[in-house]
């Protein structure tokens, strides 16, 4: 399985229920297209140390999920539920 597609930057990846990641920087409505951007996004890597943070102000460490399988699922969820631009193909 893969996905295939461009990255419409709706953040929808970088919310963790009601944690946002600390490197998402909101300009428009989370989950719609060109809403959100990723601050660190050249120097990102797989399993890199981040912050999230609740409305609230509750904070949680996390890390990315950039490049790992657990990113695949999260974005095959996501694709299923109709909140992700990208498409999962087969091979």
């Amino acid at each position: 399985m893969g996905l295939t597609g461009l990255c419409n930057r709706c953040g929808n990846c970088c919310f963790v229920g009601p944690f946002k990641c600390e490197n998402l920087e909101v300009s428009g409505l989370p989950g719609t297209p060109n809403a959100t951007r990723c601050k660190v996004y050249q120097s990102r890597y797989t399993d890199m140390p981040i912050m999230l943070t609740a409305p609230n102000g509750a904070i949680v460490r996390g890390y990315c999920l950039h490049g790992s399988k657990a990113e695949e699922m999260e974005l095959t969820k996501l694709i299923h539920e109709g909140q992700c631009s990208l498409e999962v193909t087969d091979g």
